[in-house]
């Protein structure tokens, strides 16, 4: 019963997306929105927001957007709420355009897809590049690259005629597609190229990884999706663009999930951070959430927990609640999860040459004698670092919480978009509303003037009789000016008229808009 009222709701949610969108671009066409603080590009973004929205909700996914500063530790917190490793991880940027990590029951070994369309722009990149590396003037910085063994691989791979990966399996593939595309970021500027970075904005055109998350394979299939959004760091790589970037998909995500560095709370980075969730306060409602990474660095002189809570809410003015803070320790997450998932069934762990990350396991878990490691105490070990690792608890209010409710927060989110835009739009309608009552006041004289002119025409052919033929040219070039001043002033009146019409036509829409937008979130509200 309660899916089909979602789906129900679905439908009406996604007319209203439609609607503004074509709301929207009516008042561009209109040419509304000529030196007003919400201007075109400002109604196109919109326009797109609105239509990924629409995207979002053939499959009701709730896109949860994860963010921080490049050594927050935003991949291995992806990484412990998945149960496996994939992202990469290392010290070089590693998130050139945002990934979409999408639970998907059952699905074992993570599958990464990048469909040809969306690869097309990168591949065009590649086989740019393939000819830049036979270019002379460039064979200095091609030697250089030969100290840079990721970076060099992938050289020799574009010089093969090697293409994107579309479709990759298991681990190890997915991470070095994922690598793949971030080492171009940094390879194509070393060749006068630039990365499309403007090709990668819209939630269809982002590569997907499918995958189970280990903590939801218990939990019951609903009708909405969770996906993770894996985004740039604003510091990555002191690039640039990557800023604007991560500001547009904030505005795009269902909700945020803000990674913090607790040894580095109060960083230009972090700040940087933080300015761009305040910037979305007023879409994002309760459906912001931080975890403070690498608490497991808190001594007894460090900030605890209850005042790292109070710490992060402040500096955020106020924008995440303390019941939406959790120190944790990503890492140690990490590490309890990966055992955990790949004990063997004599409860040891695999070899460390051909598992790195056992060892790191090993170090955390205080086993680093390998008399220590026996079943028992690898068990014991498991257990302790996922308690130290205080992940419990935002696994359980967050990530498990988000996928019950996928449908409906991705449906409260949409509303909450288009009712922002509308709030939005609706003082700059209303002043334009304003200004074509004060042109129609206007349009009354110039009626009347033209009432007046005619009638100065009807007296001037009643006399031309009387007229001599200097009188006469004179009085055809007095009617001609007449003419053309009577024409410019109906077009000027017929002009008020369909503005009047359009604009009419607008408000119109915009209240049913706004009223829709309001029925439905109470109808959300009464299904939650």
């Amino acid at each position: 019963m309660k899916n089909t009222v979602i789906q129900s709701l679905r439908v009406d949610v996604q007319a209203l997306l439609q609607l503004g969108q074509k709301t929207i671009q009516q008042i561009v066409d209109q040419k509304f929105l000529i030196n007003t603080e919400f201007d075109e590009a400002s109604a196109y973004q919109a326009i797109e927001v609105l239509r990924g929205e629409h995207i979002k909700l053939e499959e009701l996914e709730m896109v949860l957007a994860v963010v921080g500063t490049m050594k927050a530790g935003k991949s291995t917190t992806i990484n412990a709420i998945v149960g496996t490793e994939i992202l990469p991880n290392r010290n070089a940027p590693m998130t050139a355009i945002p990934t979409l990590i999408k639970h998907t029951q059952g699905q074992k070994r993570p599958r990464f897809i990048f469909s040809e369309k969306a690869s097309q722009p990168i591949n065009q990149l590649v086989q740019d590049l393939k000819k830049a590396f036979k270019d002379k003037n460039y064979q200095q910085e091609l030697e250089r690259l030969k100290s840079d063994y990721d970076l060099y691989e992938l050289v020799e791979k574009i010089q093969k005629g090697i293409k994107v990966v579309n479709r990759a399996l298991d681990e190890h593939r997915v991470i070095k597609a994922l690598q793949a595309i971030n080492d171009l970021v940094r390879i194509a500027p070393k060749f006068g190229l630039v990365f499309p970075f403007d090709q990668y904005q819209e939630i269809d055109q982002l590569p997907v990884i499918e995958v189970e998350f280990a903590h939801l394979k218990e939990t019951e299939e609903n009708v909405g999706k969770l996906i993770l959004l894996d985004t740039p760091g604003p510091n990555e790589a002191e690039q640039a663009h990557l800023r604007p970037l991560l500001q547009d998909q904030l505005k795009k995500a269902s909700a945020v999930l803000a990674v913090m560095d607790y040894t580095q709370l109060k960083s230009e980075a972090d700040a940087q951070v933080r300015d761009d969730l305040k910037a979305i306060s007023n879409i994002a409602q309760d459906r912001v959430y931080a975890l403070v990474n690498k608490f497991d660095n808190c001594d007894r002189n460090g900030i605890q927990e209850s005042d790292v809570k109070e710490f992060v809410e402040g500096l955020t003015d106020g924008l995440i609640k303390k019941h939406n803070i959790y120190p944790v320790s990503a890492r140690f997450a990490y590490l309890a999860n990966r055992a955990r998932h790949n004990c063997l069934e004599d409860g040891s762990l695999p070899d460390i040459e051909d598992a790195a990350w056992v060892e790191d396991f090993y170090q955390e878990a205080g086993l680093r004698r390998e008399s220590h490691r026996t079943p028992e105490r690898i068990a014991e070990g498991i257990e302790d670092l996922w308690g130290d690792s205080k992940f419990t608890q935002p696994l359980k209010e967050v990530i498990e919480v988000a996928h019950d409710k996928a449908a409906l927060i991705a449906l409260e989110s949409a509303l909450d978009k288009l009712a922002n835009y509308t709030n939005q739009l609706n003082p700059v309608i209303s002043a334009f509303d304003k200004s074509i009552y004060l042109e129609n006041r206007e349009s009354e004289k110039i009626v009347l003037d033209l009432q007046n002119d005619l009638t100065e025409i009807e007296n001037i052919l009643d006399r031309k009789e009387n007229l001599v033929n200097d009188q006469w040219r004179n009085t055809i070039k007095s009617l001609r000016e007449k003419h053309t001043r009577i024409f410019k002033k109906y077009m000027q009146v017929l002009r008020l008229i369909r503005q009047r019409e359009d604009l009419n036509e607008i408000l119109s829409t915009m209240t049913l808009v706004n009223k829709s937008t309001q029925i439905l979130k109470k109808r959300l509200v009464d299904i939650a």
